[in-house]
């Protein structure tokens, strides 16, 4: 009787533990020159300080459309970012945790500012997604081990310029070839619990993520992905539900000064995580301000809402996609 009640107490014991879960933030694109960088002159914690406890979770993901070097040449385009090693302190005052590469600036100046951004943020001790020295690198899926708890996190991308992605034995960012998005995905998911799925593409400041996005969205929730969040047009688009999983077709801008006004209303996506996946999603509207991102004002955040539910996804699962309104002033 004794050893049954000893049994019976550990079983107990079992069945009562905590089941573990966590939190992920995400973020649109973040360019650390120019505007930005002019804020963070005197203090590098001064883009982020209005918005950094909506930012607060186990891990903080952004998309750094930023090449980190002073050297490189330039490739012919019409915009060309670059940014010095020390400004990747403004992401770590913000609380960044894991950045994606796969973008269309990485590679602006060419492979010698590539190999010195994926240097930088190793010397930094960052976690990145979406580029390295070669394809397998590239498209390596970043494991985030909690207790009892396994997050993946993928980076890919469909934007040029051509000579930026990865092959077998060359550096670069992982294209999301068509042929290898599903296999590549799929390896990834039998690696952890739940996987998060970053893509860069889409159309500049489409109010609708085009074929390619919806494509390649779908063709990684058929794979594995638990969520899919994109970026690259700059403005929100709309949430989709598919096959339950929350598909962000475009997170807008975030650390970006864009002239365009639709581009100020943007979001912070919190997400719980578990082992069975995405748990819930809050919704947290912001304003761009001109690489001062602060909470939205009730307009600003009546627009996100609007764009995010272009086609009522945050009505049809209000459970599972929470959007958090500006209190109104007293």
């Amino acid at each position: 009787m004794e050893v049954l009640a000893l049994l019976l107490g550990v079983c107990a014991a079992v069945a009562a533990a905590p089941e573990t879960t966590a939190t992920l933030s995400a973020v649109g694109d973040i360019r650390l020159d120019g505007p930005v960088a002019a804020v963070a002159k005197r203090d590098a914690s001064a883009p982020s300080q209005e918005v950094k406890v909506l930012l607060d979770a186990d891990i903080v993901f952004g998309n750094l459309e930023t090449p980190i070097t002073t050297r490189g040449t330039k490739t012919p385009k019409t915009w060309n970012f670059r940014a010095a090693p020390k400004l990747l302190g403004i992401v770590k005052a913000a609380g960044f945790t894991i950045l994606n590469i796969a973008n269309n600036h990485v590679w602006d100046y060419g492979q010698e500012g590539f190999l010195d951004t994926l240097q930088a943020l190793a010397d930094g001790g960052w976690q990145t997604v979406g580029g390295g020295r070669d394809r397998a690198a590239a498209e390596k899926v970043r494991l985030i081990e909690f207790e009892g708890l396994t997050v993946g996190i993928l980076g890919m991308t469909s934007t040029h310029p051509e000579q930026g992605w990865a092959r077998a034995k060359k550096p670069g960012v992982f294209y999301s070839d068509f042929n290898r998005i599903k296999a590549v995905v799929a390896k990834a998911k039998k690696a952890c619990d739940v996987l998060v799925v970053s893509f860069h593409g889409g159309t500049e400041l489409a109010e609708d993520p085009n074929d390619i996005q919806k494509s390649v969205a779908h063709a990684a929730v058929d794979a594995g992905a638990d969520l899919f969040l994109g970026h690259h047009p700059h403005v929100l688009q709309g949430v989709e539900l598919y096959k339950g999983k929350p598909i962000f077709y475009s997170l807008g801008n975030f650390l970006f000064v864009s002239p365009t006004p639709s581009t100020s209303p943007s979001v912070i996506v919190r997400a719980t995580l578990a082992k069975d996946g995405v748990r819930t999603v809050d919704l947290y509207p912001v304003d761009t301000n001109w690489g001062r991102p602060k909470p939205a004002s009730a307009e600003v955040s009546d627009a996100a809402r609007r764009a995010l539910d272009r086609f009522g996804a945050l009505n049809l699962s209000p459970s599972l996609l929470r959007f958090h309104a500006p209190a109104a002033a007293p």
